[in-house]
């Protein structure tokens, strides 16, 4: 009798490869004496060394296993740097399987009487916190952190998600001495790799190495003596290894109007595209977007979740009863929607509860919301889809990398004719046609049976802001008199939110600021019509609104949205600038000056443009007797400009903030 035991051994024999440009503990004093950085002198510290390393080995209980290993070093150099010795490892979690943090060292390291003294993270400062469904965060507080201090940490994380390849990144909000990252991945596993950001790589090698696994297997032999016997075979495949470093990284800093760091700080990323083990098929991983779209359509889930659900079909026939329109029906459904269920502030792309479960508890993530609220549109036979997107704060969605879990969100969108209508009922505040700011991130994949396609995510309107102003001149160069607000758009919508979220009065403190306004009355209106423009009037006092030199009054008529200073310092801008959405700011002013005064000097009138109007600014004051009448109008009629763009887009800020300077003058008769 012969008995096969099924025990497989695989033993990779690793060729030694370069030796790790860092060890753990070995901190030198000329480091720990540093108190600057010369190649940035403002860094509240420097990342002097970040060193990871990822393989694919084999375990013989679990099979393939993907290690992950890192030692960073940061030098703390002001106060401002302490937030560094905060540190947190990721470790993902599904259907009971989870990422294992093993080896865990930190140290504080100080320079102190002569000597270099260490500090060890106690238990007590490790601890973990859930972060979502399938993501733990472990976080590590440094102990006795001053400014001079050095900071490093070691750990290992296994993991049997071979999916989950550590990305890297070469870039810190701090600058970096060195970072560098190794791969080794045997040939069965093909992951697709993509650089993003705008450092260049000192290091980027490919080599191949000659790998062995041998195979052991046992068997036994005999009725009555049995006898085991050994045998071994050994596979020859190769193992890709890969090599990237950078040296002195500037640190990343954020300029204004961008989505996220994350979608332009400099780093690696990696997507398991297919597996092929030896004598098998191939295994895809990355699929298509059509294989996506067929996932998600026939998903339980998700599209099923439209279709179903007919017991929808009564309330939806009772709240949209009187209604003709598609339009009106959609507006009714959208409304009761946003009123039975309040969103609970989580972004998901697919139902974790019953759409009559969601309705039973009023409450629900942006897929059940926005799934029930497709659902019901879908009961008052009109056509509609599902669209699932990428938030601002998550990235940006890479068209020719077909990953859904570049996704975390979904919208619905109902087609009238050849009109489509972007609808979102998690937030109360926005009305029917209007996506939440958050959503405006580029391109959205609709979701259908018949085939997927890319929806742009444009806003419905530009944001605008009018201020209507009447103001009477004191000699003592204070105004008096009314302001009206026009909020429309994104822009109403962020005053409602403000307006909903404190006391009337608080709202008002708020908005004066430390202005030196005193508000006499205030009154609002269509707090709760979302759909008109929300209307905020202020009978005030202004004082200090003027400089008095002897019988000259200088006065800079533009009392609201004036820009002081460029919001773009930095000449040259390596990513495009994001507004979300275009706009526009119009101030329209009449003040009327005292008797005994005459106008000496006032600012001429200008028009400033970019190409193909993406932005422009018009200003003029006029007299009219005693009246002073301004308009200054600025609008960006664009939500993105490209890199080539900003130095014109730059020096369009600069000429309006010019301009803006400019004062009236007036003496005495």
């Amino acid at each position: 009798m012969k008995l096969l035991v099924g025990l497989i051994f695989l033993f990779p024999l690793v060729v030694i490869g370069q030796k790790a440009p860092i060890k753990f503990g070995d901190v030198s004093v000329e480091d720990l004496k540093m108190t600057h950085y010369s190649k940035d002198s403002s860094a509240a510290a420097v990342v002097l060394a970040d060193y990871g390393e990822s393989s694919i080995t084999y375990s013989q209980e679990d099979g393939f296993i993907l290690g992950f290993e890192r030692i960073r070093r940061i030098k703390i150099l002001k106060k401002e740097g302490f937030e560094w010795a905060d540190f947190s490892i990721p470790l993902y979690h599904s259907a009971g399987d989870e990422e294992k943090l093993a080896g865990l060292k930190a140290v504080t390291y100080n320079f102190e009487n002569g000597k270099i003294t260490e500090t060890k993270v106690k238990n007590d400062a490790v601890f973990k916190e859930k972060y979502d469904n399938n993501l733990d965060v472990m976080k590590i507080t440094f102990p006795n952190v001053k400014e001079g201090s050095i900071i490093e940490i070691f750990y290992k994380i296994n993991s049997d998600f071979l999916f989950n390849f550590q990305d890297w990144e070469f870039q810190a909000t701090i600058p970096t001495v060195l970072s560098e990252y190794r791969a080794k991945i045997p040939e069965y596993f093909h992951y697709d790799k993509y650089m993003q950001g705008y450092i260049s790589l000192n290091i980027n090698e490919q080599t191949q190495a000659s790998a062995t696994i041998t195979l052991t297997s046992k068997e036994r032999e005999g009725d009555r003596s049995v006898q085991t016997t050994y045998s071994t075979e050994k596979i020859n495949y190769i193992e890709q290894r890969f090599r990237w470093a950078a040296n002195d990284v500037p640190a990343f800093k954020a300029e204004p109007f961008i989505t996220t760091a994350r979608d332009y700080i400099s780093r690696i990323n990696f997507e398991l595209s297919f597996t092929q083990y030896p004598g098998q098929p191939i295994k895809r991983y990355m699929g298509s977007w059509e294989d996506i779209n067929k996932q998600y359509a026939e998903s339980s889930e998700f599209g099923q979740e439209v279709a179903g659900n007919g017991f929808l079909k009564k309330t939806v026939e009772e709240i949209t009863g009187g209604k003709t329109s598609p339009e009106e029906k959609i507006t009714a459904i959208n409304n009761y929607v946003k009123q039975q269920v309040e969103w609970d502030g989580t972004n998901r792309r697919f139902i974790s509860k019953s759409l009559k479960k969601t309705i039973e508890d009023r409450k629900g993530s942006s897929a059940e919301i926005n799934l029930l609220l497709a659902s019901m549109i879908d009961k008052a036979d009109i056509k509609v889809y599902p669209v699932l997107l990428s938030t601002r704060d998550h990235g940006f969605v890479r068209e020719e990398i077909p990953i859904s879990s570049q996704f975390n969100y979904v919208i619905c969108l109902a087609q009238i004719g050849d009109k489509p209508i972007l609808l979102d009922a998690t937030d109360r505040l926005l009305p029917t046609g209007m996506i939440p700011e958050r959503c405006l991130n580029g391109k959205g994949f609709l979701v259908s049976k018949e085939g997927f396609r890319w929806i742009n995510l444009q806003p419905a309107s530009r944001s605008k802001t009018m201020v209507n102003a009447e103001f009477s001149l004191t000699e003592a160069g204070d105004l008096t008199g009314k302001l009206q607000f026009d909020r429309g758009g994104y822009d109403g919508h962020l005053s409602r939110k403000a307006y909903a979220s404190k006391k009337e009065d608080e709202y008002v403190k708020e908005f004066v600021g430390s202005k030196p306004w005193e508000i006499t009355r205030y009154e609002f209106q269509n707090v709760k019509s979302v759909h008109e423009p929300l209307k905020e009037i202020y009978e005030v006092n202004i004082t200090q609104s003027a400089t008095v030199a002897g019988t000259i009054i200088y006065i800079n008529p533009i009392l609201l949205y004036r820009m002081d200073e460029n919001p773009f310092k930095l000449e040259k801008r390596e990513y495009p600038v994001d507004f979300s959405s275009p706009f526009e700011r119009l101030f329209l002013c009449r003040i009327t000056i005292p008797e005994n005064l005459q106008v000496d000097e006032l600012p001429t009138p200008k028009v400033i443009a970019l190409p193909g109007n993406a932005a422009r600014y018009t200003y003029s004051v006029t007299q009219s007797g005693k009246i002073l009448n301004i308009v200054s109008n600025f609008q960006v009629n664009r939500s993105i400009f490209s890199q080539t763009e900003y130095p014109d887009l730059r020096e369009f800020y600069n000429q309006v903030v010019a301009k803006q300077a400019e004062q009236i003058v007036l003496k005495a008769k």
